[in-house]
């Protein structure tokens, strides 16, 4: 199938929220399997081992690395994107959830690699096409050897 498989980058704004429910449709379209990424930027959250960190054990580990407080928003992000990850379960569509450290650009391209990813689904709005931070944007499409949906959201980020 051509979109069996789909890698839905995640931070939990409303851009990458509008695109759930376009990946929701893709079930239509043969998508058996989602998994929800979310990247940790070094420049974010500092240096961390880069390693899948896809439990709320690994995610409580990194309290030894960084502060609390950074680990407790983690936390978070990974509970949001387990309930809409329970959105597509309920649907019949098999999920991952998953946080990465790196670059944007590489961690999304090489896990799309890894995961043979047949489609990235990508969460945009006006402000990230500005003139400072669509580097950001070309850079993910630049890295991807595979086919891109952009759903751009219709409101700023706020």
């Amino acid at each position: 199938m051509l979109f069996e498989k789909v890698l839905y980058p995640f931070d939990g704004k409303k851009a990458s929220l509008e695109v759930k429910p376009y990946v929701l449709k893709l079930k239509e379209a043969g998508c058996k399997e989602v998994h929800l990424l979310y990247v940790l930027v070094p420049s974010e959250w500092g240096i961390l081992a880069k390693e899948e960190y896809d439990c709320i054990e690994k995610i409580e580990a990194l309290k030894a690395a960084i502060e609390e407080g950074f680990v407790d928003a983690l936390l978070r992000m990974f509970k949001k994107m387990e309930e809409v990850a329970s959105e597509f379960e309920k649907e019949g569509v098999k999920t991952k959830v998953v946080m990465i450290p790196g670059e944007l650009d590489e961690v999304i391209s090489e896990y799309a690699k890894k995961n043979d990813v047949k489609l990235v689904a990508l969460g945009i709005t006006s402000e990230s096409l500005s003139f400072f931070r669509v580097g950001k944007v070309l850079d993910i499409i630049k890295a991807l050897d595979r086919p891109i949906l952009i759903v751009k959201s219709p409101e700023e980020e706020g």
